[in-house]
């Protein structure tokens, strides 16, 4: 696989998966495997903070963040833009070659979103080629994500299901999982372990979306075009909303942790996800934070160097959340 095909398009690969699945921790593993390392990572973001930034920023690839939305919104204009831009600068070698471009969409983003971009616009048109779409799907939560549209809408695009924390899942959700999954998309499904397995990941990828030249369609109806058609996204989204808490100063850790608990517990099951970017007192270290559904994760040490000042934490509850119930930034210095 090369950056420039014999028949000069750049092969584009979408990793899509709702709040909280793992696609950022898949792509970190992908990018450690043999025939991955001159790759370029578009990060698609939703909230007001960089924090899936700082999560990339130690790997080899080079890693551009679009940040405000989600790709199937107000995005396209920046993603075109974007891939532009890569195509014009490794042309003039003002960046390195890549061999592959991989786009992280956000939780709530319609993937199809990407492929309509690149089938609509002429300059990328002729210059990339969308070869398919890997969706990761969390088996633990799938049964509560399901409820969400934007869960559907990942499935029936995907050319590939990958499942992760198989290894915390009951027999009985990736069976339930998988009976179910096939009302919504034909693609084949496997564990991350089982696909990390395999000793030849980048030609998988490659033909990731050759299987077929003929639509497809899922339970739900959705076109899920070979390499002739593109589905124009869908712009609407479940009631989430996005409540993002910007963090002026080091917490303390204690304080941090208490107000964590107070506010699992007020919102129940209306949390659907969170994730921070944040320094404690006495410790110049930034920490990764992340929650899914009611699963709080140990904050994580980003050992390599930040740029980045701003700290915060970015909230995903349910639409009809009420506003005293909401996260507010006191809370955490004062708790």
């Amino acid at each position: 696989m090369t950056a420039f095909d014999s028949n000069g398009t750049i092969v584009v690969t979408a990793v899509t998966g709702f709040l909280g699945s793992g696609k950022t921790r898949f792509i970190n593993q992908l990018l450690q495997q043999p025939g991955m390392a001159n790759t370029v990572v578009i990060v698609n973001e939703i909230g007001q903070l960089g924090i899936d930034q700082a999560n990339w920023s130690f790997v080899q690839a080079s890693v551009i963040l679009l940040e405000g939305g989600c790709l199937c919104c107000q995005m396209q204009g920046s993603m075109s833009a974007t891939l532009q831009r890569l195509f014009t600068d490794a042309l003039a070698r003002k960046i390195p070659r890549f061999n592959h471009i991989i786009v992280e969409t956000s939780g709530l983003a319609d993937p199809s979103a990407l492929r309509f971009t690149l089938y609509s616009d002429f300059f990328l048109k002729e210059r990339f080629f969308y070869n398919g779409c890997i969706c990761i799907v969390d088996v633990v939560n799938a049964d509560k994500q399901s409820a969400y549209v934007e869960w559907s809408r990942q499935l029936v695009q995907a050319d590939l299901v990958l499942l992760s924390r198989t290894d915390v899942a009951t027999r009985e959700q990736v069976r339930e999982f998988t009976q179910n999954a096939t009302s919504f998309t034909d693609a084949p499904a496997m564990a991350i372990p089982a696909f990390f397995s395999n000793h030849a990941v980048s030609d998988m990828l490659v033909a990731l979306g050759t299987s077929t030249g003929q639509p497809r369609l899922g339970r739900m109806g959705a076109l899920r075009p070979g390499r002739t058609g593109a589905l124009r996204p869908v712009f609407a989204h479940s009631a989430i909303r996005t409540i993002t808490v910007e963090l002026s100063r080091p917490l303390r850790r204690s304080v941090f942790n208490r107000a964590i608990e107070q506010i699992l517990a007020r919102l129940e099951t209306r949390l659907i996800r969170a994730k921070a970017l944040l320094r404690f007192v006495d410790d110049p270290q930034l920490y990764l934070f992340n929650i899914v559904h009611s699963q709080r994760y140990p904050a994580r040490r980003l050992d390599h160097v930040q740029k980045t000042k701003q700290t915060g934490i970015v909230f995903f509850v349910a639409g009809d959340t009420p506003q005293t119930l909401l996260p507010q930034a006191d809370e955490f210095y004062y708790s």
